[in-house]
Parts: C-alpha cells; sequence; structure tokens
C-alpha cells in the first residue's frame, strides 16, 4: 500500500472516530426553535428568552448539571490579569471547586461544581481537531474578519455545525474596528436556583447542560436561538459503522493557488434549514488546472488559521449529499495550496435533519463529477426517526422510475437508485438495510454490469441482508445464491429453475424476509433456501387508495395487490418489518 493510500486511511479512520463521539452529529436528535417562552413534549423544563438571555426552568424531578463547555466557562471566572472577570460581565465570585462529580442544579451534573446566579464568560468552543482530520466541528467553515485578535475569536465562536462560523465571523469583524486589540464576543452562563441562563454572541453555539445522557445545545443562527438535542443513546449513533467513501483516487488531488480578497467579502447563503439564510465571508478563491479547464473557487475561513470550500458537484443528489466541504489547511506564503477531493466530506446535514449547515456560496460549482472522498451516507435522522435505506439497481423505464420513485420516501423508505449501466462505481452496503434489482430485459447490460450486480447481491447474501431480484434481474440473485453455496460446499442438487408464466412477474428474495407478512403468496422456495413470488403484469401503475393509512389496512385485511404503487408498499412494509 502506497503512502497516499495510507494516509487516507488514516484520516478516514479518524474521521469517522469523530463522528462516533458521545455527543457527536448522530447523537443529534431534535431542534426547536424558541419564542419568548417554549416548551415541547420531552422538553427538560420552559425555556424563557429575555434580552438575549435563554433560561431554563427545570421541572420538578428533573436533575441536571453543567456540560463541560458551559463548567468550563463557569470555572473562568475571575482569571482576568487583576482577577476580574475579563469579560466584564459583572460575574462575581463564589465558584464552588469542582469535586469530579459536580453539584449542578437539584443535585445533577457530571462536570463539576457552578456558581449560582453568577455568569461566567469565555473564548469559546475550541476546535476539536487539527485541520488536517475532518470532525463535527473542525470540517466546518470558520469565517473571520482579516485581523488576528478577530480572526481568532470567530474561530473559536464557530458553532458545531459550521453555520455559526458564517454569523460569528460577521460578529467578530463588526468588532474589528479596534484592530489587533480587538475583543470578540463570548458566551456568557450562570446557574439559577432552579436551571440555567446562558448568553451567546450572533452565530454562536454552546453545549449547555445535561439530563442523564441527554445535552442540550442552545444556538443562534442569524439572531434566531434554539435548542438542539444531542442523546448519547441516539439509534443514529448506535446504528452507525462508518461513512462510504469513494476509493481513494490521485486523479482527484490539485495543485491550487489562493489569491486573498482584501477586504473579505460578503454572500448571502442558503442554509440545511429551508426558513434560515446567512451571510457568510469569502476570503478570497482558490484556482487550480483541470483537464476541464480552470476551476475557480470562493474559499471561506481564515488564511492565518485555515481556509474550508464548500461546492457542489454533478453526483449531488444521486452519489453525494447535496453539497460538501473540504478543510483545505493555511496556504503556503506564495499562496499555493493543495486541493484535495479525496477528503471531500459530508456537513452534518447529511446524517440529520436538525442541523443548520451553510451551503456553497452561488456558483460555487465544480465543473465535473468529484467521484471521490465521502459518499451520502445512507443513515438519516428526521423528525420520523431513523431511516430506512435501502439500496435500489434498476432499469425500467424513465417515465415509469419518475412516477414510483416518490412512493418508496412517502411509505418510509430511504432509496438510492442506481442505473447498473451508468453508475459502475462499487458501493458498500454496509450501512443499507437491503438492496434490490429490477428490471425487465437484460440485454442493455454490458459485462461489467453483470458482475456487479452479481457481486452486489453476493455481499448482501453474505452479510444476511435482505436482497430481492424483480423480473429479469432475478437471474443475478439466483446466480450469487448458486455460485456462493457452491463456494462453501453445499449440494443442492438444482437441475432447472424455476421460471415464471409469460404473463406474470417473478420476484426472487432470499429468507431473510418472510413475503406472507405483507401479503405475497410463495409460489416457489428452492433447494437453496430462494423464495420466489409472482406478480400479474396487467394491473395499473397507481392504486385507487391515497392515503398510506389505507394501503396498511388493505395489507392487513388480506386484501389482494391491485396496483403497482400497492406492490410497492408492501415491498416497503416487508422490509420495515424485517428490521
Amino acid at each position: 500500500m502506497n503512502q497516499f493510500v495510507t494516509e487516507w486511511n488514516t484520516w478516514r479512520d479518524s474521521r469517522n472516530s469523530a463522528l462516533a463521539k458521545p455527543f457527536g452529529w448522530l447523537s443529534v436528535v431534535g431542534l426547536h426553535w424558541l419564542d419568548d417562552e417554549s416548551t415541547w413534549a420531552d422538553a427538560p423544563g420552559t425555556f424563557t428568552v429575555d434580552d438575549g438571555w435563554v433560561t431554563v426552568s427545570l421541572d420538578p424531578g428533573i436533575k441536571a448539571g453543567p456540560a463541560a463547555e458551559t463548567f468550563d466557562l463557569l470555572s473562568t471566572v475571575g482569571d482576568g490579569p487583576d482577577g476580574s472577570d475579563p469579560a466584564g460581565s459583572g460575574a462575581g465570585s463564589g465558584t464552588g471547586p469542582g469535586n469530579g462529580a459536580g453539584s449542578g442544579v437539584n443535585g445533577a451534573g457530571a462536570n463539576g461544581a457552578a456558581t449560582n446566579g453568577a455568569a461566567a464568560t469565555n473564548s469559546g468552543p475550541t476546535r476539536a481537531t487539527s485541520p488536517a482530520v475532518p470532525s463535527d466541528t473542525s470540517t466546518l467553515p470558520r469565517v473571520t474578519d482579516q485581523t488576528g485578535a478577530a480572526g481568532a475569536g470567530a474561530d473559536s465562536a464557530a458553532g458545531a455545525d459550521g453555520s455559526a462560523g458564517a454569523e460569528a465571523g460577521a460578529s467578530a469583524g463588526s468588532q474589528a474596528t479596534g484592530g489587533h486589540d480587538a475583543v470578540p464576543a463570548r458566551p456568557q452562563v450562570r446557574v439559577e436556583e432552579n436551571g440555567f441562563s446562558a448568553k451567546i454572541p450572533t452565530g454562536g453555539s454552546l453545549n449547555w447542560f445535561t439530563v442523564g445522557n441527554v445535552l442540550y445545545e442552545l444556538i443562534d443562527r442569524a439572531g434566531r436561538l434554539g435548542v438542539r438535542v444531542r442523546n448519547s443513546k441516539s439509534p443514529l449513533l448506535g446504528k452507525f459503522f462508518e461513512v462510504p467513501v469513494f476509493d481513494p483516487d490521485p486523479d482527484f488531488v490539485f495543485l491550487a493557488r489562493f489569491t486573498r480578497f482584501d477586504p473579505f467579502r460578503t454572500y448571502p447563503i442558503e442554509t440545511a434549514q429551508e426558513d434560515l439564510q446567512l451571510q457568510t465571508q469569502a476570503a478570497g478563491i482558490v484556482t487550480f488546472d483541470t483537464q476541464h479547464g480552470e476551476v475557480n473557487l470562493l474559499a471561506t475561513g481564515c488564511p492565518k488559521t485555515g481556509l474550508q470550500l464548500d461546492f457542489h458537484d454533478s453526483t449531488n443528489g444521486s452519489t453525494t449529499s447535496a453539497w460538501r466541504t473540504i478543510d483545505l489547511g493555511v496556504p503556503n506564503q506564495d499562496g499555493s495550496l493543495v486541493v484535495d477531493f479525496n477528503r471531500a466530506v459530508n456537513y452534518p446535514f447529511a446524517f440529520t435533519s436538525f442541523a443548520t449547515c451553510p451551503a456553497p456560496i452561488e456558483g460555487n460549482v465544480v465543473p465535473f463529477d468529484v467521484t471521490a472522498g465521502e459518499r451520502r451516507p445512507p443513515f438519516f435522522y428526521s423528525e420520523a426517526g431513523i431511516n430506512v435505506p435501502f439500496l435500489f439497481y434498476v432499469w425500467w423505464d424513465e417515465e415509469s422510475a419518475e412516477v414510483t420513485r416518490p412512493w418508496y420516501s412517502r411509505f418510509g423508505l430511504d432509496i438510492t437508485i442506481l442505473n447498473p449501466n451508468h453508475d459502475d462505481g462499487r458501493i458498500s452496503l454496509v450501512g443499507f438495510d437491503g438492496v434490490a434489482m429490477s428490471g425487465g430485459d437484460l440485454s442493455p447490460l454490458g459485462r461489467k454490469a453483470r458482475s456487479r450486480l452479481i457481486d452486489v447481491a453476493t455481499e448482501a447474501l453474505t452479510s444476511r441482508i435482505p436482497v430481492i431480484g424483480i423480473g429479469a434481474y432475478s437471474a443475478f440473485v439466483i446466480q450469487a445464491q448458486r455460485e456462493l453455496r457452491s463456494q462453501q460446499g453445499y449440494v443442492d442438487g438444482i437441475e432447472t429453475e424455476y421460471s415464471a408464466p409469460e404473463d406474470r412477474l417473478l420476484i426472487v428474495m432470499n429468507n431473510e424476509l418472510d413475503p406472507k407478512q405483507a401479503g405475497f403468496d410463495i409460489v416457489h422456495t428452492d433447494a437453496s433456501g430462494l423464495l420466489y413470488v409472482e406478480m400479474p403484469f396487467d394491473i395499473p401503475l397507481e392504486s385507487d387508495r391515497t392515503e398510506v393509512e389505507d394501503f396498511q389496512a388493505a395489507m392487513e385485511s388480506g386484501a389482494s395487490i391491485s396496483s403497482w404503487q400497492e406492490f410497492d408498499y408492501r415491498m416497503v412494509a416487508l422490509i420495515r418489518h424485517h428490521r
């Protein structure tokens, strides 16, 4: 293994380890925007907003303690050069000594004792890793002012999903009139008699307090305050193994040059939340030459502390998430740097619907397929809970595909659809809850496409996850099963393969599934354990039923399948039941 691949593997291991942290991005289970007074189901109490301060009054019986970041802020009261509060918050003395367990509020608290009623400030969260090892904090843009002091402040104030950075930079920049002596805005915290209070700068984030295995994070996005909920026992965190990636390819490494803007330029940007728009600052232009011509992209961040490159490309929405990002590090004195798309990573919004990640500046589009770096992760958490990721290789007519594609999402399957002839990259099944392959004709498939489908079916069979072959593509599941059983030493004695009548569609699946649970009749079971189901071709595409509840009721009543829409619902139900 050469040094390039070795270093990339080390980087990837670090990335996966960072995502797997107990309160990392895979632990996020909720986001609640705050009004003057707010609460919600399972909230630990009532949240009130007054003059920028957010206070939580805990419900009776709730035991909470300051999170580590809050405790650090409380512990720094009186750390100024003359013994005063360095932020001028008016915090008094009375900080109790840390005891490892902590007194918290109502007897809880896992991070140390706290003051009661006194405010504390600090410079904010620090970066978890070096720029070369992207994680849930360090891979995100840190938009800063050009002065050293303001830049450092904005960097430390950057929020956990990066959209904080976009606002923190503007906040720091507005204070930069003092030059290098400008003091960045910093969070302030207090422990109240029955809760906690905090005030954070625009664009800031604060890991605030914990209740058992749940962490409550306070965020500000363009002046809008919210509470994000992180659960160290999140089902997404428990399911996580690794983020899927493209194989490392040195052809996606480019020598580039950075041209700095003076002053930085401000641009409006969208975010992962449809109703949230922000502003960000571009530090300059990154330029590099490719076989497609010269590419110019805007970089955020700060040349002194590290640049960030958010970008779109044509793989977005299919094999990759809606946009990705690269940590470019600090450019050399002559402006030279390396753009390595093999280290392109997903923003947190690719894992959870509760992230507020900043989108690329308009026009930051790479003019070629970036089949490098992280792929779109199959796992995702939203208000509906964890998704059911499913990989689907399909070659039917495009008109039918356009109609049926939305059905899967509506029925509860998060489906990745690939064309076996066009999408020729190998995709690991890690994280997927099943795979299907469907097509009415094998003739359009080349040798590589056929081999790939057999490999996919073999991996699914070996991993004991559901695999379904539909129509002519059932042959790939059958062949994979035959070859696998032979390699394992089984002699099934199957001399003639089962074939369906010409007016019926053949569906073949492994015995990880129980088709009877979804109302399918098993017409054949072969000696290797594969199950065979048939469907008539002459049924309509869409159903007269309109509500998901109606499809569910029909299945439970044993009604026959009278449309392909109902067929798809039953298939989704089959996969979900297996899970």
